[in-house]
């Protein structure tokens, strides 16, 4: 029960040690709240020293996951079965970028309280990505050119987004057809998406035709005039891109040359710690893409994949048929490794294999920091809304801002802008959605949850009121705020003519320091009121 586990009622109790082991259950993969009241005796010096390195190494653990192996693979299958560009990063590529979000989302929302993490983490993450990414791509483009149809489109669909939300919280209630039809706008989106796609390709192709003798006049006066200039040839103009990679794989290379006898102590450390990661992954995840293809290490993952991914999942004790399902599991992966050593297992189930691997690891990755956010909620009485919307938000924006950012710095600003909006859309309709369809699903028929950000719940305890109260007012200025902002986004795009300068950068660094002053005052003095309340 979560109102039980408080940090007032745990230090009240005559054995804090026993109290918190009866009454805070509620963390699934890592009892922090047990280790912290028994193991470090309510140590907070130690909590304070190891707690932001337990968020740097859990966030990147999980971007670098994402990244090395599951967006390539996704990339690739993409590629593999023919998918356009448009309804490949729609579909897999938003997937594979919002995997840290989708999860944040499904897995936090395991009851009613738990949802109110999943509204902080998905929403202050959507609108740190609109504010803070969006600005930082701004300012590393220079100037952004944006389309008006796709702009126009990603703004009314993350407006209608919050919008549906925020009636849902007047209602007070969600059903599953209601969570169900959330989340199949999503659909529709996509759909919308391949017909612009198309009325856009179309439209290019007639221009195209309408020009080409325009174009071929030019190009023969140019070649005339080029010619009695005394020009002769050309400069290849190679790809951004693959320049990119190649002083990255350079840099690389030149920094493995040195070594580790003359690495400072920072260097050492850095290298112990990647290593360290680079090994666990590469014998528990298989190869995102034909480069990292190793014939024996495939065959090798085939063995050890199926026992660490039942392990994370923590399914050990379940039965298909009267059998243990790692028995099933196993079985198939013997079969499989020995068909890799005679011949070889097609390239595609290999990289179907990494996405799995890679999406349990991040779900893993995710249930530990959701149980260290317990942790914090207990100790410290702050909101869960508000827990969700800054550490979670901010860990799972990291990725995206360094993205974004790089894509602008090279010439790609409208690519960038463009996978800021459409990702927040992902995040929401299939993040939240897919969420709100899980808790309907679990509840009986016609499986209805309580989502009443306006009412006080039904409770003798005023103090459960006040907590509830704080972590629907925070919840609910997310809600306001988002829908603020991307109502004036438009309102300053329209107004600029789609023309995005440097000047746009700070107004939106502005509004979400704005944001983040007030939600923090307003949990702070709401997280007073509650302490005071608790003492009396």
């Amino acid at each position: 029960m979560v109102q039980a586990c408080l940090y007032q009622l745990i230090k009240a109790s005559e054995n804090s040690c026993v109290y918190a082991k009866e009454n805070c259950n509620d963390q699934t993969f890592f009892k922090f709240t047990h280790y912290y009241f028994c193991q470090l005796d309510e140590n907070w010096v130690i909590l304070i020293l190891l707690a932001p390195l337990l968020f740097f190494i859990l966030f990147n653990f999980l971007a670098r996951t994402v990244d090395d192996y599951l967006s390539p693979a996704v990339t690739f299958i993409a590629e593999y079965f023919k998918m356009s560009q448009t309804f490949a990063g729609v579909t897999l590529i938003a997937f594979a970028n919002g995997v840290p979000d989708f999860f944040c989302a499904v897995l936090a929302s395991q009851d009613d309280d738990g949802i109110l993490i999943a509204v902080g983490s998905i929403f202050g993450s959507c609108l740190c990505m609109t504010t803070i990414v969006f600005g930082a791509v701004i300012l590393f483009s220079g100037v952004i050119k944006a389309q008006k149809v796709p702009f126009i489109r990603d703004m009314l669909f993350n407006g209608v987004a919050i919008f549906l939300l925020m009636v849902f919280a007047y209602i007070g209630q969600i059903n599953h057809y209601m969570a169900i039809g959330f989340c199949s706008l999503y659909g529709v989106y996509i759909v919308i998406v391949l017909a612009n796609e198309k009325t856009i390709k179309k439209n290019e192709q007639l221009e195209r035709i309408n020009s080409e003798e325009e174009r071929m006049e030019q190009e023969q006066k140019q070649l005339v005039s080029n010619m009695e200039e005394g020009e002769i040839g050309n400069q290849d103009i190679q790809n951004v891109d693959e320049e990119l990679k190649k002083e990255f794989t350079k840099s690389n290379v030149e920094s493995q040359k040195k070594p580790f006898e003359e690495m400072s102590v920072i260097q050492k450390i850095k290298y112990i710690y990647t290593t360290s990661l680079d090994i666990v992954r590469k014998f528990t995840i298989p190869a995102s893409n034909q480069e990292k293809y190793d014939k024996t290490y495939a065959a090798i993952h085939q063995l050890v994949c199926p026992i660490i991914m039942i392990t994370l999942l923590g399914s050990f004790s379940m039965e298909v048929f009267g059998i243990k399902l790692w028995i099933i599991l196993e079985i198939f992966g013997i079969l499989l490794f020995i068909y890799q050593l005679i011949f070889e297992i097609p390239i595609i189930i290999i990289l179907i294999e990494c996405v799995i691997c890679s999406i349990i690891w991040s779900k893993s990755v995710i249930q530990v920091l959701i149980d260290f956010i317990l942790l914090i909620q207990t100790i410290t009485g702050v909101g869960y809304s508000y827990l969700g919307m800054t550490f979670l938000a901010f860990g799972n924006s990291t990725c995206d801002f360094f993205v974004n950012t790089k894509l602008a710095s090279i010439g790609y600003g409208l690519m960038a802008m463009t996978g800021c909006f459409s990702g927040t859309i992902f995040n929401m309709l299939c993040g939240f959605g897919g969420a709100l369809v899980r808790l309907t699903t679990i509840k009986s028929y016609p499986g209805i949850i309580s989502f009443d950000l306006f009412r006080d719940p039904n409770s003798d305890s005023q103090t459960d009121i006040i907590i509830a109260r704080m972590n629907n007012s925070i919840a609910y200025c997310v809600l306001v705020f988002s829908l603020m902002n991307i109502i004036m986004t438009c309102i300053v795009v329209i107004n600029k003519k789609y023309k995005l300068t440097k000047n746009l950068a700070y107004y939106y660094f502005f509004v979400y320091f704005l944001f983040f002053i007030f939600i923090t005052t307003l949990t702070v003095a709401l997280s007073s009121i509650v302490s005071y309340i608790q003492d009396k």
